[in-house]
């Protein structure tokens, strides 16, 4: 473990909570990584993180700021955490001048030592060699291949004991129902049997992971297999795929006598049996003792529990410091920081809804494992976080109270949200994220979100519908989701929405209907529904105010005849919870596994416009526009125009344009040169094709450009299908 003489006189009680010079310049420091000091190369791998303008300016000793401000040159290192263990674990700060403080705020005077933003730095991982404490007492852990490959199991045992322990958010109870079928690992050292349960009440842990694509010669519970795993002998372990393996010999580590794996425990090709299973996710997910979620394979053939991370000959390995100099305090170990990613599992739909049930998780990342429960996330590198994404409706034990909060009244200040509200806005962050998912089969679009969508339901108000994945209840929300694409920045916006394609696992060739046009489900990608701001929560709940449409067969209730509104009358329970917007009785609810069609019938101003070939640049240059951003506009949008109507000239030009439309999926823009429109809300609403048979169908949604045209509309009975 050579080092430069620098670094040779560098010890971690000198760091803490200090800055220490390191090198003059950037140069000097990568000069002596290319020498070959272990510690100067973590260095330098940390800072690459910095634009290469930056560090191009740097290694020439230039500025790498804004001409005229003062900088320099010198790199330094700062401990932190090292008392606390803070949130972000342990570390060392490396920069290029001393690391900026907010103790004073960033508008305090620079110390002469500190450059301009945006700095040049990165951080560098802290953590304990297990058996070797030091009087620092360090959380973070690293275990590999290489380096303490067993240390995982211990690991998993402190966090579940500690949850246990001291969250009482994830109180979990020991009398809960068990899946229909589990895997008896304790059976014999070399065998595992499939067993009923019955009525058994006994701990579980399941599995999440992905099959890969690739799933040939992969040993599954089949009607034929179905006598081999659970007659007397049982099934000898070896047959089975490298991760279900893997999972058996941790499941008795940790001293669990049953596991469920879907691959396993549900009949593979049995139709019955799958949509039977399917729809119990939530109990078996929900009701694991532990859930392991191997997100680092991207197949059942690959394993999941060894952590190859230092086979990256690029990486530099670890180090040592000493704590103090002298041989009886020890050392620590210094690495590169490790990613939080969670691996190929992230990106999988029926993945994304195991890991949301479950109450308690482990996960295989790509290059540590962490603890994920109601408390937060435990990383192996000592960082934890709160657990923002997991809603609430999903950490309650059992249903929500049927009395939630009453809207205040009137008070100018920010409406506070209904519990209904406050599910129906975790709801939608839910869905968002879940569409950023892929699924092998299109078609499990809602079973792969049932369990999620039944957790809600019991949250709800009594009688709630779920249509096509849209509540009932906020059906003018619901139906106002938008690719994020047309208006969002960040890496969502980068994915384009597309119509369901066929896939080996469907029957159907081409395009795969397996929503109405309405739904979010009718297309793949990232869409997102409207926000829970303040002004838009108290629009929302104006039926008669802020609404552009209402259900054909509305709510018949005193209360309704009177006039009361919804919100009152229904003490917060629902936005608008007697009313229905369609007459289907089948396929609908949260334990339908396929709602292909289902038709909304509403009254509704709708009004058939042009495509107007103008682009929106053109109409946009000069106009103060706000909506949404105007760059997105430009690139997305179409502008819509009263038919009939020449374009004028001068002051009135644009007068005829009424709306700008976006296509859900560009492909369906091509030729089309005349759509529907049906305002939903005051400012946005849809853009509709009519069929021959006289229904609508979604093509995508427009923002409201000439409201008093809208309203002036007469109002039709509507179709949506």
């Amino acid at each position: 473990m050579p080092m430069c003489q620098r670094c040779q006189r560098l010890t971690i009680d000198e760091l803490v909570e200090n800055d220490v010079l390191l090198h003059p310049n950037l140069g000097a420091l990568k000069t002596s990584a290319t020498e070959g000091c272990d510690f100067c190369k973590l260095c330098w791998t940390a800072l690459q993180t910095a634009s290469k303008t930056q560090l191009d300016k740097l290694l020439q000793g230039k500025s790498a700021w804004e001409e005229g401000k003062s900088w320099t040159p010198t790199i330094w290192l700062r401990g932190t955490h090292f008392w606390d263990s803070g949130t972000a674990g342990t570390r060392i700060d490396v920069s290029c001048g001393k690391l900026r403080t907010t103790a004073g705020g960033f508008d305090h005077e620079r110390d002469p030592e500190e450059n301009p933003s945006p700095g040049v730095g990165d951080w560098l991982e802290v953590y304990e060699v297990p058996g070797k404490p030091s009087k620092y007492k360090l959380r973070g852990r690293r275990t590999t291949f290489d380096r303490d490959p067993d240390l995982y199991i211990p690991l998993i045992k402190q966090w579940v004991d500690d949850c246990r322990k001291t969250h009482k958010a994830c109180y979990a109870s020991s009398d809960k129902e068990m899946p229909t079928r589990v895997i008896d690992v304790s059976f014999k050292p070399d065998r595992v049997r499939l067993i009923t349960t019955g009525p058994m009440h006994e701990p579980y842990i399941a599995l999440s992971y992905c099959w890969g694509a690739d799933t040939s010669g992969i040993f599954t519970l089949t009607k034929q297999t179905y006598p081999v795993m659970t007659d007397g002998a049982g099934l000898p372990v070896g047959k089975l795929a490298k991760t279900h393996c893997e999972v058996v010999a941790l499941v008795r580590s940790l001293g669990i006598r049953y596991l469920w794996i879907d691959a396993l425990c549900i009949i593979q090709g049995d139709a019955a049996d799958w949509e039977k299973e399917s729809v119990t996710m939530a109990r078996v997910y929900g009701n694991a003792a532990l859930t392991v979620i191997a997100g680092r394979s991207a197949s059942t053939k690959d394993g999941f529990i060894t952590n190859h991370l230092g086979k990256d000959k690029s990486r530099p390995p670890p180090c040592q410091l000493p704590v103090d100099g002298t041989p009886i305090s020890g050392t620590l170990t210094i690495d590169l920081r490790r990613s939080e990613a969670m691996g190929p599992v992230f990106g999988r739909g029926w993945c994304f809804q195991e890991r949301m049930i479950s109450h308690r998780a482990i996960v295989f990342g790509e290059e540590q494992i962490f603890y994920s429960c109601s408390g937060g996330y435990y990383f192996e590198n000592g960082q934890t976080r709160p657990n923002t994404l997991r809603p609430k409706f999903l950490q309650q034990p059992e249903p929500l109270p049927l009395a939630p909060r009453q809207i205040p009244a009137a008070t100018g200040k920010a409406p506070t949200l209904t519990a209904t509200e406050e599910i129906l806005k975790a709801w939608y962050t839910v869905l968002t994220n879940f569409t950023t998912c892929a699924l092998s089969n299109p078609h499990d679009v809602f079973a792969a979100v049932m369990a999620v969508a039944q957790q809600a339901s019991k949250a709800l108000p009594p009688g709630t519908r779920y249509l096509a994945g849209i509540w009932e209840c906020d059906m003018v929300r619901g139906l106002l989701w938008r690719p994020c694409y047309h208006f969002q920045n960040g890496p969502m916006s980068h994915t384009l929405t597309t119509r369901p394609k066929s896939t080996f696992l469907t029957k159907e060739k081409g395009n795969v209907v397996r929503a109405p046009s309405w739904s979010w489900a009718a297309v793949e990608g990232p869409v997102a529904h409207v926000m829970f701001t303040p002004l838009l929560v108290s629009r929302y709940r104006d039926e008669k105010g802020w609404w552009m449409i209402r259900p054909k067969h509305a709510a018949d209730s005193g209360a309704a005849k009177t006039g009361q509104n919804t919100v009152d009358r229904m003490k917060g329970l629902s936005l608008n919870q007697g009313h229905r917007w369609s007459a289907d009785t089948r396929q609908v609810g949260v334990n339908e596994l396929y709602m292909p069609a289902c038709e909304l019938h509403l009254v509704g101003r709708v009004a058939r416009v042009k495509v107007f070939e103008e682009p929106v640049a053109s109409y946009l240059t000069g106009r103060k526009w706000t909506k949404l951003s105007v760059a997105k506009a430009k690139s997305n949008g179409v502008l819509l125009s009263r038919e009939g109507e020449p374009a004028l000239k001068g002051a009135d030009k644009w007068d005829h344009i009424v709306a700008i439309g976006f296509f859900d999926v560009r492909e369906d823009r091509k030729g089309v040169k005349n759509v529907w429109c049906l305002p939903v809300a005051r400012d946005m609403g849809l853009v509709l094709e009519r069929r021959v048979d006289g229904k609508f169908a979604r093509l995508g949604w427009f923002v409201v450009e000439r409201e008093a045209w809208f309203v002036a509309l007469k109002e039709n009975d509507i179709c949506l299908c």
